[in-house]
C-alpha cells in the first residue's frame, strides 16, 4: 500500500512522500499514488497552490533499488519483458511531470536532504523550489548506467544553463543547496526544517495576486519556451487582451484606485 500524504489546507495542496526508512525511496505503486494525488489537487477549485514535500531526513533519494533488483532478476527469468518493465517504470513518472508542468496551479518543492534521481526530477519539474540548507540534488543514473526521465533534459539546461547541466548528465555528480542556488535552480535557501514553512510563505505570496495571471503566465513560460519569438509576442499579446476584460482586472483597477487590497475571484 503507497504511504504517500494528502492534504489540503487553507487553499494549499500538501503532497508528502512518507517512506523515511528508505529515505523516500519511490516504487512503482507511490508513483502512482503521486499522479493520482496530483490529478486530485489539479482538479480541485479550492486548491491554489501544490507544495511537495516529505517526512524523515530526505525528499526522495529515487527509485527504491531493492524493487529495481527484483525487476532485473524478472529481466534475467523472463519473468516480465524489458519493454514491459521499462514502459510501467517511465509512464507514471513522465505523467508527474505533465501533471505539474501542466496544472493551472502553481507547484512548490519544499527539499531537505536528497533529492536524488527521480526524487530530483519531480523537484526540477515543481514551478518554484525551496531548499534546506542540507540539500543533496542530483542523478545517480550515469553512475548505474541508466538514462534520465521525467522532462528533465529539456528543463534542467533551461534553468542553470546547457553546460552545466551536460556535467551532471555526463558525470552523475551532485550539487549542494548553495550550488542549486548559485546556479540559479531555486528560489529559496532557507536552515534544515524552515522549508516547509518558506514554502507556505512563498505559496500565500502566490495566493495574493490574481489567480487568472498565475496561470496566464504559467502557461505562457512553457509555452514560449517551445516557440519561436514571434509567437511569443502575439502569445503575450492574446493574453493581455483576454486579461483586460476580466472581472479581477477591474477589481485591481478599483482597489487601485480606493487604496484597498484587491480581492480576486479568479473571473
Amino acid at each position: 500500500m503507497a504511504k504517500l500524504l494528502y492534504e489540503k489546507k487553507d487553499g494549499i495542496a500538501w503532497i508528502r512522500f512518507n517512506r523515511p526508512e528508505v529515505l523516500n525511496a519511490i516504487n512503482a505503486e507511490e508513483v502512482a499514488k503521486l499522479v493520482e494525488y496530483l490529478r486530485r489537487a489539479n482538479d480541485d477549485e479550492e486548491v491554489k497552490v501544490i507544495i511537495l514535500s516529505s517526512v524523515g531526513k530526505a525528499f526522495c533519494s529515487g527509485d527504491d533499488l531493492r524493487e529495481m533488483c527484483q525487476e532485473y532478476e524478472d529481466i534475467k527469468t523472463k519473468t516480465r519483458g524489458i519493454n514491459e518493465i521499462i514502459e510501467s517504470l517511465t509512464e507514471d513518472l513522465q505523467e508527474v511531470a505533465r501533471q505539474t508542468t501542466q496544472s493551472k496551479k502553481v507547484v512548490i518543492a519544499a527539499v531537505r536532504g536528497y533529492a536524488l534521481g527521480a526524487g530530483f526530477e519531480i523537484a526540477l519539474d515543481s514551478d518554484l523550489l525551496v531548499l534546506a540548507e542540507n540539500a543533496t540534488l542530483g542523478f545517480p543514473e550515469p553512475k548505474a548506467g541508466m538514462s534520465i526521465t521525467g522532462g528533465v533534459t529539456k528543463l534542467l539546461p533551461m534553468t542553470i544553463g546547457l553546460a552545466r547541466a551536460k556535467e551532471m548528465f555526463f558525470t552523475g555528480r551532485y550539487i549542494s543547496a548553495d550550488e542549486a542556488y548559485e546556479f540559479g535552480m531555486v528560489n529559496r535557501v532557507v536552515p534544515e526544517g524552515e522549508e516547509e514553512a518558506e514554502a507556505e510563505k512563498l505559496a500565500r505570496e502566490v495566493m495574493k495576486v490574481g489567480p487568472l495571471c498565475v496561470t496566464a503566465h504559467k502557461r505562457m513560460i512553457h509555452q514560449s519556451a517551445n516557440a519561436d519569438f514571434e509567437t511569443v509576442l502575439n502569445l503575450e499579446k492574446q493574453t493581455i487582451g483576454v486579461l483586460c476584460t476580466t472581472e479581477d482586472a477591474i477589481e485591481a483597477a478599483n482597489a487601485f484606485m480606493e487604496k484597498r487590497d484587491p480581492v480576486f475571484k479568479g473571473s
